[in-house]
């Protein structure tokens, strides 16, 4: 990718430049319509551009740096730097790109300008911005008027138009360390047994216990305690798949406060569903800074607080908007390096998916039971599978199960929260770097 991510940076933005300019020939005389690209050329730079998109929401940053490096189309060159800066959680830089976009193409090819316009905003979104996003997006729309793409415009105001009542989220955030203490499973089957990281948290007033899960977005609630806690409902339904469970019903709400520690946040955005359920997911903690997941506790790192050293690079997937947001670090599976979902609201160790069984050696099949968002499923086929897996240089071997009908989650392998046994979680989006601590026997 070059010398340095500054390197490619820059070109990708030197790129545009030159495109943006192309209206200009020698001797500085205007030529009336700028040079664009042939119908041709357009059709693989859309087809490169849904290949950005589709790297994007996977956190597949390989695929991006050879998008990169292998088209020389400005367009497809800022679009993969501004998502590689994203898919790392470089909000800067990606905003930084992504404002230089929209600039250069603003008068030459406006919807791709718009496109990039809209990328900056989910960056907002992403760092829990969502007041400043709200703002942007007004002055985009003004901003494009007159630009040949109204009827977008139009989409994106009546949105706005539809959400103006509806209060943004914002947090208070204390200047020091949190310590969330972590509740203990009641029964434990053997001592080293482990659940998902369970904390009180305190929403509008009442106490409960929710589950850090980084394999959600927002905050999921059952029907009974979003009316027992006073959320409040908005016009907007929809479905949601779970690992088995297909079109669970969901009703979108807001909870006025949540409180978490000395952490308050206001205008959370809810995710109704029907069976009991408490979820606090990835798209509300990343703009929590730093945290470092125990078996015992979540710590959340203050802005100025010395944190444990981690120097690999974050992963994140997101969609352009900057909704759905999944942490994919990429550990050594059968000695080939692969990225793996990191879900700690799922209680295994691992766990894998119909697409894991290219990867892992299968021992046997077997009757399960699971659960995920829409209940529990008893009786799921499953192949138990083995696999070598190595996480910060300790290579593991694995037997885990392999939910061969879990054909709704595209990823074939996932570390859950029962790894905490051997190891501690820092995510630290603020420097955007994600480790894998492992315990002291391990090292």
């Amino acid at each position: 990718m070059g010398n340095t991510r500054n390197d490619w940076r820059a070109a990708a933005l030197a790129g545009l430049l030159t495109l943006a300019s192309a209206g200009v020939a020698a001797g500085g005389i205007s030529v009336s319509h700028p040079v664009l690209p042939g119908a041709e050329s357009i059709e693989q730079e859309n087809t490169d551009l849904q290949a950005i998109w589709k790297a994007m929401r996977s956190a597949d940053a390989d695929a991006l740096v050879k998008l990169y490096q292998d088209n020389h189309d400005p367009v497809v060159h800022v679009w993969s730097a501004m998502a590689l800066e994203r898919v790392h959680f470089n909000l800067d830089a990606a905003t930084a790109d992504a404002s230089a976009c929209e600039s250069a193409l603003l008068d030459v090819r406006p919807l791709i300008a718009l496109s990039c316009g809209q990328f900056l905003i989910g960056n907002l979104q992403l760092a829990g911005r969502w007041a400043d996003s709200r703002q942007a997006e007004s002055e985009l729309i003004t901003r494009f008027r007159g630009h040949g793409i109204d009827p977008e415009l139009d989409k994106m105001q009546a949105w706005l138009d539809s959400h103006a009542d509806e209060p943004m989220l914002s947090y208070d955030i204390p200047a020091g360390d949190v310590i969330l203490p972590l509740k203990q499973r009641e029964r434990q089957i053997r001592p080293d047994d482990q659940t998902t990281p369970r904390f009180t948290v305190s929403a509008n007033g009442h106490e409960l216990d929710a589950i850090l899960d980084t394999g959600a977005s927002d905050m999921i609630l059952g029907q009974d305690d979003a009316d027992r806690l006073g959320v409040k409902p908005l016009d907007r339904k929809g479905h949601v798949n779970g690992w088995l469970a297909k079109d669970v019903p969901t009703q979108a709400g807001v909870l006025e406060t949540l409180e978490m520690g000395g952490i308050t946040l206001h205008n959370v955005p809810v995710t109704v569903v029907p069976r009991h359920i408490v979820l606090i997911g990835g798209n509300l903690v990343a703009p929590l800074g730093t945290l470092e997941i125990t078996r015992s506790d979540i710590h959340v790192f203050g802005k100025d607080s010395p944190v444990p050293a981690c120097a690999t690079a974050m992963r994140v997937s997101s969609a352009a908007w900057g909704s759905n947001i999944r942490l994919y670090p990429q550990l050594l599976v059968n000695d080939t390096p692969q990225s793996v979902m990191l879900d700690t609201g799922a209680s295994h160790y691992l766990v894998g998916t119909r697409a894991a069984l290219d990867e892992v050696t299968t021992l046997h099949r077997t009757k399960t039971m699971m659960g995920d968002i829409g209940g529990k499923h008893a009786f799921v086929n499953a192949d138990t599978a083995k696999v070598k897996l190595t996480i910060a240089g300790q290579p593991f071997d694995m037997t885990f199960d392999v939910y061969t009908e879990a054909d709704n989650v595209k990823h074939p392998i996932t570390l859950g929260a029962g790894a905490l046994r051997d190891m501690d979680f820092l995510l630290d989006f603020r420097r955007q770097h994600q480790c894998f601590l492992l315990h002291s026997n391990l090292r």
